[in-house]
């Protein structure tokens, strides 16, 4: 696990709510504090959708909307002159993307034995915090997932200009 401080709370604001840098990954949750407490569940209900979206679903692997749908939402809620007194979002990348990280691994884990690779976002006394981490099924001593998904957590700041320090 991970624990960054985000040096640049703009800049990486920008980057979320108006740039591009994080609509591929899927949003778990998002909690919002301003005036009211604003609270999102990414998780998508299969119900609402036709056939041919939950086939489109079923083929991907996704359960949980993308950033960039929920996205002008939060930005609605988060802008004004008044900076929120709190929130917290959970990113996770795909389905697919888990497949190839692991894939990639010469180990024994399968994308079966993790449930998700995260990027946590929360922001608190105006100071922005991000943790990563990996949820699995079952207790596997082998930390190379996690170790793996850091290191990629790092490379991804990194080459979008994510100014942080290690904590």
């Amino acid at each position: 696990m991970l624990a960054l401080n985000i040096i640049d709370v703009k800049e990486f604001m920008n980057q979320m709510l108006i740039g591009t840098t994080f609509d591929q990954f899927e949003m778990v949750e998002t909690v919002i504090t301003t005036f009211n407490t604003f609270s999102i569940d990414g998780k998508l209900r299969r119900d609402f959708f036709d056939t041919d979206t939950c086939d489109i679903f079923d083929q991907s692997g996704m359960t949980y909307s993308l950033w960039k749908e929920i996205k002008p939402f939060c930005y609605s809620v988060i802008r004004g002159k008044r900076t929120p007194l709190h929130f917290r979002i959970v990113f996770q990348i795909s389905h697919r993307q888990k497949q190839a990280i692991l894939k990639n691994l010469s180990s024994h884990i399968s994308p079966e034995m993790v449930s998700g690779m995260f990027i946590n976002i929360q922001y608190k006394n105006k100071e922005l915090l991000c943790t990563t981490g990996i949820s699995l099924k079952t207790f596997i001593p082998d930390k190379s997932p996690e170790q793996q998904w850091d290191a990629m957590v790092l490379d991804f700041f990194r080459r979008h200009n994510i100014l942080f320090d290690q904590m």
